[in-house]
């Protein structure tokens, strides 16, 4: 997958971590600099991405909870912030895409 990272006007410690889907979607997920909670975003094609600390495992979290029954290719890659550190980002991949 590739990504997009950039802070966004006026906010130099957020890392806006977004792709552009299949589906013409371009989700994007916005990560504080420090923060214990990764953020995420959500596809109309059911494609999901956190960032941000632990990003791994508060995406299954959030397929268990939130996509029971569904079957998910979970990934994981490192991307570079706007302020130079290496933050992780956990993608989710539908086995049956959603239809919008």
């Amino acid at each position: 997958m590739d990504y997009v990272v950039r802070s966004p006007m006026n906010r130099p410690d957020v890392a806006e971590v977004r792709y552009d889907c299949e589906c013409g979607c371009k989700p994007r997920a916005r990560y504080e600099r420090g923060s214990d909670e990764p953020a995420h975003e959500q596809c109309c094609c059911g494609r999901i991405h956190f960032v941000g600390t632990d990003a791994l495992q508060q995406l299954e979290a959030f397929v268990q909870q939130e996509r029971p029954g569904e079957t998910y290719s979970l990934s994981v890659q490192q991307v570079t912030a706007p302020w130079g550190d290496e933050i992780p980002v956990a993608f989710g991949l539908p086995q049956e895409p959603h239809h919008h």
